[in-house]
């Protein structure tokens, strides 16, 4: 009899230590494993994909494959806890901690959020965590805090600045109301109650930071009109930013993007010692001193110790997603200074580890071809293109390693790609105005097939001018005839499918 009551007081004590890991942060990464059953599922797109959110360094993105039974599984390794997107359809958040495994059940049949919310249950590690923040989720997405679109348009197009401000006091209130519905109703426990409340209050952080751009827009002003300089002042009632507000991970990264580029890049525009640095439309200026600014800034502004490691931190994670390290060496004694959390530091290192090894040491995908088009003419070039693949429709994705919108397209094109297979459909990527140690490493992270120019500085300068290139990225698609059929930023892989398959 006593072994039976040890054995259940261990049971109890265990399913206790599996649903409060709370936010513990760890020096080492620890293997999250995340599974689940999805009944009614599209047969026509049986995957799953993951975004999962790393505050400090780049956000994860992983898929898997539904088989037959429906089941998916996916695992990655986690220094702290955080929310993950889960996408089947539509996206809702889990919450995850280091060494957690998780498993989830949910209807598709109705790709919206809300029904499959209520459908959902968990089993394995932080069980009430997630039934809690799917009820939240329940909550907030069929709430016309998150519904009136239009209300919130005619907010931001109609109001001053100071009636903005006191409308986005009145919304943050509401947010409160439901923060406080939910403690009623669910009575979640605190890290599920904190994930809540710190999700909702960037819907406040968000419209503020957006409300300038937005509104000159809306009411067609010039680019001069902006905000008085203390309106981001707004921003630091969200500090402290403290570990256990982590389990909120996709809420941080949105503010700590906020807070670097409308408070700190404001504060720092606006010093007297940068006048020369000024324009309209920013800061402008060689890179070098530029980087300065931006680094200085960011230490001088950002008074809370986490946020600011958390914000320098993006800032070289950013370089890296364009496998650009220099910035990183340049400023190596100030990162051991100024980012001391291993969470942080730890992470960051191993991606400047991996860019730098992207550039000296390029692994290319087999699969790809480097065309070599050095001392040919753009001309040339096009033309030995069409004679090549007479017959076929090519799709031209023109790029540069610093043009962070054309490399947030390559995933999608790879995809593209992949779906289009065994079709009479050639990619040809040409990129302009890069150095070539850095487009080999480009194509090292990830991994296209494809056909592949790499354009000197005059090639790219010409082959702009043939093709009325103001902004990349720019894209053309070429019939089986070889005539340009439509060109332009706008046919991204992510939409031009149908277009691409009426031409076949």
């Amino acid at each position: 009899m006593k072994n039976i009551i040890l054995l259940l007081l261990l049971v109890s004590i265990s399913c206790k230590d599996r649903e409060t890991k709370n936010s513990t942060v760890f020096d080492a990464p620890k293997t999250v494993t995340l599974t689940g059953i999805v009944s009614n599922f599209d047969p026509e797109n049986p995957n799953v994909s993951f975004g999962v959110n790393r505050v400090g360094v780049d956000r994860l993105n992983l898929h898997s494959k539904i088989d037959s039974t429906g089941f998916f599984s996916v695992s990655f390794e986690s220094y702290t806890p955080t929310d993950v997107w889960v996408n089947v359809g539509t996206n809702f958040l889990v919450l995850t901690h280091p060494g957690d495994s998780i498993h989830m059940g949910f209807d598709a049949k109705i790709a919206q959020r809300v029904p499959i919310l209520k459908s959902i249950q968990f089993s394995g590690d932080a069980v009430k965590t997630n039934q809690d923040a799917a009820r939240f989720q329940e909550m907030y997405f069929s709430n016309e805090i998150y519904t009136d679109w239009d209300a919130k348009k005619k907010a931001t197009k109609e109001y001053g600045v100071d009636d903005y401000l006191q409308y986005l006091d009145t919304l943050k209130q509401k947010n409160t109301e439901l923060v406080n519905n939910f403690l009623q109703t669910y009575s979640p426990n605190e890290e599920t109650l904190l994930w809540a409340k710190t999700y909702i209050e960037q819907d406040y952080y968000n419209a503020l930071a957006f409300y300038p751009a937005e509104h000159r827009k809306l009411n067609n002003l010039p680019f001069s009109w902006d905000v008085p300089e203390s309106y981001y002042n707004s921003l630091n009632k969200r500090l402290p930013i403290t570990k256990p507000m982590l389990i909120s991970g996709y809420a941080l990264v949105n503010f700590v993007n906020r807070y670097s580029y409308r408070y700190v890049l404001n504060k720092t525009r606006n010093e007297k010692s940068n006048e020369k640095y000024r324009t309209e439309f920013g800061m402008t200026g060689p890179s070098k001193e530029l980087d300065s600014i931006s680094i200085y800034g960011i230490i001088k502004y950002t008074q809370d110790s986490l946020l600011r490691q958390l914000v320098l931190a993006e800032l070289f994670q950013q370089r890296f997603d364009k496998v650009e390290i220099d910035l990183y060496e340049d400023y190596r004694g100030l990162v051991k200074t100024h980012i001391t959390e291993p969470f942080i530091a730890k992470p960051l290192d191993e991606n400047y580890l991996k860019a730098k090894k992207s550039i000296e040491s390029p692994e290319l995908v087999s699969e790809a071809i480097l065309k070599d088009a050095s001392g040919t003419s753009v001309d040339k070039i096009i033309e030995n293109l069409l004679e090549t693949h007479k017959g076929k429709v090519i799709y031209v994705d023109t790029w540069a390693s610093w043009c962070a919108p054309c490399l947030a397209e390559f995933p999608n094109s790879k995809k593209l790609m992949e779906e289009m297979e065994g079709q009479d459909v050639v990619f040809a990527y040409f990129c302009i105005n890069t150095k070539e140690k850095a487009y080999k490493a480009v194509l090292d992270k990830f991994q296209l097939g494809g056909e592949h120019y790499f354009l000197d500085q005059n090639q790219s300068r010409d082959f702009q001018t043939v093709f009325n290139i103001s902004g990349i990225p720019f894209y053309l698609l070429i019939d089986k005839d070889g005539t340009i059929i439509e060109k332009g930023s706008h046919l991204r892989p992510a939409v031009v499918m149908e277009k691409l398959e009426k031409m076949l």
